[in-house]
């Protein structure tokens, strides 16, 4: 299965300054996403999220080793960013629910090409490296 191709309007590096030699800058919404992807934890809070609503206990069983803190403050930054919004569900005691918006949703065929990417070019066992609590 081929990739498609980009829209026009969107590029993967910078307009090119013709007195540069080598390496071009990437363009602007490109490193915005992978700077935020590249945060440590961010992908795999991102990733998990695309399962659908979830309360924050179930996110920290999905996620081994993240630090509560941590936690927090990814789902913080992403709904400042109108990536997920957070439910408080009062009933009996207080739940808070967290549920990608469709601009968060959004990104779900790029992580699955992402996905689809390591599958092919990555050892396994560095995987689950990453997934297993620091010690």
């Amino acid at each position: 299965m081929s990739t498609p191709p980009l829209r026009p309007r969107t590029q993967l590096f910078a307009d090119r300054d013709p007195t540069a030699t080598s390496c071009e800058v990437l363009s602007e919404p490109l490193a915005q996403v992978m700077t935020l992807l590249g945060k440590r934890w961010t992908g795999l809070v991102w990733s998990t999220l695309m399962q659908g609503p979830v309360f924050y206990s179930d996110l920290k069983r999905a996620i081994p080793g993240i630090s509560d803190r941590i936690l927090g403050e990814r789902l913080t930054e992403l709904g400042e960013l109108n990536l997920l919004t957070r439910t408080v569900l009062d009933e009996g005691p207080i739940r808070v629910r967290y549920e990608l918006t469709a601009s968060g949703a959004g990104i779900r065929p790029a992580l699955l090409e992402l996905a689809r990417w390591a599958e092919e070019h990555l050892d396994r066992q560095q995987e689950t490296d990453v997934l297993s609590p620091r010690r």
